[in-house]
C-alpha cells in the first residue's frame, strides 16, 4: 500500500503508486523540442568583431593559446615563466608573507609575556 500527504486536511492518506511517487502530480516531461530563449542575443565567436556602445569596432584577440604555450615550456618554475615582472610580485609576496608570519609571532609572544603592574 502507498500513502502520501494531503495538503488539504494535512494527514497521511492512502494513495495510488502514481500518486505516491508523485506527490506534485508531476507528469513526465513530453516536450520535444527546447523552448526558445527569453533574453537570447545572437552568439559572436571570439574570432567575430564585436561592437562596441560607440560604435567603433573592436577585435578581442584570444589570449588562452599563447598562455598554454608560456606555462608548458619545459624550464623556469611556474611563477617565472613570463619573466622579471612575474619574479618580482613573487618574491614581493613571498617576503610579505615572511614578515606577516613574523608579526604574528611578535604578538603571540607579547600576548605570552604578562606586563608586571605598576602598583
Amino acid at each position: 500500500m502507498f500513502y502520501k500527504f494531503s495538503n488539504i486536511s494535512g494527514r497521511i492518506g492512502a494513495a495510488s503508486q502514481q500518486a505516491a511517487f508523485r506527490p506534485e502530480g508531476i507528469l513526465p516531461l513530453t516536450q520535444t523540442e527546447a523552448p526558445p530563449l527569453i533574453f537570447g542575443s545572437p552568439v559572436k565567436s571570439a574570432g567575430e568583431e564585436a561592437a562596441t556602445p560607440r560604435g567603433k569596432p573592436t577585435i578581442v584577440r584570444n589570449k588562452v593559446p599563447e598562455m598554454q604555450q608560456i606555462m608548458q615550456r619545459p624550464g623556469n618554475m611556474l611563477y617565472v615563466k613570463r619573466g622579471g615582472l612575474d619574479a618580482m610580485l613573487y618574491r614581493g609576496t613571498m617576503g610579505l608573507t615572511v614578515l606577516g608570519v613574523l608579526y604574528a609571532c611578535f604578538g603571540l609572544f607579547q600576548a605570552m609575556m604578562p606586563k608586571k603592574s605598576q602598583d
